[in-house]
C-alpha cells in the first residue's frame, strides 16, 4: 500500500487489503523478534521457551463497503 494514493486503495477489495495488512503484521512482529533477540538462533531452543509459549494475535474485523458519498 506504500507509494499508493488513498483513492487508488479504496478501490482494491477489501479482502485484498485485510491480506496484506495480516502479511504486514506477521512480518512486523517477525522482524521485532529478532531485533529483541539477535543472540537466540535455531541452535537454542530450549532458552527460548523456558519463560513459557507467548502469542500474539492479530483480528481485523470489517464490514460491508460503505456507500459512495455523492
Amino acid at each position: 500500500m506504500m507509494h499508493r494514493s488513498p483513492a487508488e486503495v479504496s478501490t482494491w477489495p477489501w479482502s485484498d487489503i485485510v491480506r496484506l495488512l495480516a502479511y504486514s503484521e506477521l512480518e512486523r512482529e517477525e522482524f521485532d523478534r529478532r531485533v529483541q533477540n539477535p543472540q537466540h538462533s535455531a541452535a537454542s531452543p530450549t532458552r527460548a521457551h523456558a519463560s513459557g509459549p507467548t502469542t500474539n494475535t492479530t483480528v481485523y474485523r470489517f464490514g460491508p463497503r460503505p456507500a459512495p458519498k455523492r
